[in-house]
């Protein structure tokens, strides 16, 4: 395997949750062998932002040529994650601590879901240092604003 591609797939693989150290035991060549592993959408998106920028200098023997702008290497890192990519999951209370602040949630939360959440925290109850967990679950679990 070329050293690039080593090195991207081990950068995802650590990015995952299972945060796989040693991708030498890993199976390249069985079918499917990427499903096993799993991120969020905000983890997603940090990994594409790390691999576009990992193809300005290190391109060889991950795609046929060297791409001269950012939109074209976005592109094959939309295309590389969609091809071997981690299972994106949903969040969960467990992605976070006993006290959710604001910058937590930012911290785990893509720009869509943290928007998403807002709007169903519209009228809730909130502190000046982030939101209850319990409020937080009820939105992960699909329960509807009591207040």
């Amino acid at each position: 395997m070329d050293k690039n591609l080593k090195e991207a797939l081990s950068q995802m693989l650590f990015m995952s949750d299972e945060q796989v150290l040693d991708i030498d035991k890993i199976n390249f060549k069985k079918e499917g062998w990427y499903q096993k592993y799993h991120w969020t959408e905000k983890r997603e998106n940090e990994y594409k932002k790390w691999f576009s920028n990992y193809l300005k200098k290190n391109w060889k023997g991950i795609v046929n040529y060297k791409m001269s702008s950012k939109s074209l290497r976005d592109a094959a890192a939309d295309q590389f994650i969609l091809a071997y990519g981690c299972k994106t999951r949903e969040l969960r209370g467990s992605d976070f601590t006993a006290v959710v602040s604001w910058a937590q949630l930012d911290e785990v939360m893509s720009k869509r879901e943290r928007e998403a959440f807002n709007k169903w925290m519209f009228s809730q109850t909130t502190s000046i240092h982030g939101v209850y967990r319990w409020d937080l679950e009820a939105y992960l679990n699909g329960k509807p604003n009591l207040d």
